[in-house]
């Protein structure tokens, strides 16, 4: 279901306001509204939790064209009621990233890599402001034939998402070794907005120890998780700290598939890929994208048959990027990918324990506010294919090392 700010706009967000948004953007005193501007639920239920989305088509007139034009746009804002969405938006630093990434660096990128002959793509940025009030306005581009989809279920349609992320770390290394100042610049880290997810994270490694107690066969990870756990706010601080170890890049850091949109062609096949919500980018270690690609996007039996092959394929396309884009550094092995990746495994093991309950159950039953805080029962402790799956992860996390008994 819609939250109720998702149904009711602040009253600022009225015709007078999108008259001036085009006006600036087009650099236009003289347009003019022919229609009222109708606000709409800007995601699907459910689909998008911090902040508030809405869209609008804005219909004008100018006096440098005697053509009726429209523009449909998509709006993402704070929400105005008290609770966790607020609080987590409320110093508007995720804001200031997404306008600069929307306004500057994703520009720029672009612009390096159509030089190469590569196209980076992402809604066209119209309107960003943080006083009065908090507010991205991005070109609507839902009518273009871009739509969102599940998990990716074959692998030949995780390829546009493979380039997409390897062409944004690839960009982002040319431009950081341009600038002296962008690491510094790109040095956020979410570890700072940890506390307001704890509810979740107290929840998801409280079922998998709900396992340890319930089912004998489980007993063994209860000491390996329970440490775990108890050093988890320092693996996650730990992961946003710029890497001494590989090439950092500027992260998406928000990787999965509800922040993408896809071109279908008839035949249900992928054939492009787009980017959204750059909210926490920030300059770190490429593990923790690379660790969204391989958990967060694919289904479990894609990521089964072809995790290597997909982290070969990631390698690849960044490795060959950063030579054709004329990087002058040296440029980490597949070896050292490897490498930082088990360093930085435990991300790996908070996704499965965060997250892969969501995959069993049914969407629509998902209550985002209550997960969040992780007010809700788990309906997949007692499913079989729920509990094959984490016994085999578990497995594989205490034999690599990540969980560990002493």
């Amino acid at each position: 279901m819609y939250n109720q700010d998702e149904l009711e706009a602040p009253g600022w967000l009225n015709d007078e306001f999108f008259r001036d948004v085009m006006r600036e953007s087009n650099n236009d005193p003289t347009i003019e509204l022919i229609k009222p501007c109708v606000l709409r639920p800007g995601t699907n239920k459910g689909d998008h939790y911090a902040s508030v989305m809405f869209r609008t088509t804005v219909t004008y007139r100018s006096q440098r064209s005697s053509e009726e034009q429209s523009a449909n746009i998509i709006m993402k804002t704070k929400s105005e009621a008290d609770g966790l969405k607020k609080e987590l938006l409320d110093d508007d630093r995720l804001f200031a990233i997404e306008i600069e990434m929307y306004s500057k660096v994703l520009p720029e990128m672009t612009r390096m890599l159509k030089e190469i002959g590569e196209e980076y793509k992402y809604p066209r940025y119209i309107f960003g402001a943080l006083k009065p009030h908090t507010i991205l306005i991005l070109e609507d581009i839902s009518d273009q034939g871009w739509v969102m989809g599940d998990l990716i279920n074959n692998l030949d349609d995780m390829k546009p998402i493979v380039k997409d992320i390897a062409m944004f770390h690839a960009a982002s290394v040319m431009l950081e070794s341009a600038d002296s100042t962008f690491a510094e610049r790109h040095a956020y880290s979410m570890s700072d907005k940890f506390v307001g997810f704890e509810g979740m994270i107290t929840k998801g490694f409280g079922d998998l120890m709900h396992l340890t107690k319930r089912y004998p066969e489980f007993a063994h990870f209860a000491k390996p998780l329970q440490k775990f756990q108890d050093s988890l706010r320092e693996l996650y601080v730990s992961s946003y700290i710029q890497s001494k170890t590989i090439q950092n890049v500027l992260i998406h850091g928000d990787f999965h598939g509800k922040n993408m949109l896809h071109q279908v062609d008839a035949k249900g096949r992928h054939t492009d890929t787009i980017l959204l919500d750059y909210q926490i980018c920030c300059w770190t270690t490429p593990a923790v994208d690379v660790y969204y690609l391989l958990d967060m996007i694919p289904t479990q039996k894609v990521k089964d048959k072809h995790r290597s092959e997909l982290i070969y394929m990631y390698y690849q396309q960044y490795s060959d990027l950063l030579k054709r884009l004329g990087y002058v550094g040296k440029i980490p092995s597949l070896l050292d990918l490897q490498i930082e990746l088990l360093r930085h495994s435990g991300l790996e093991l908070f996704h499965y324990a965060i997250f892969s309950p969501i995959h069993y159950m049914n969407q629509n039953d998902i209550d985002v506010e209550a997960w969040v805080k992780g007010n809700f029962d788990n309906p997949v402790l007692n499913n079989p294919e729920f509990k094959k799956l984490m016994y085999t992860e578990l497995t594989r996390f205490l034999h690599q090392g990540t969980l560990q008994f002493s």
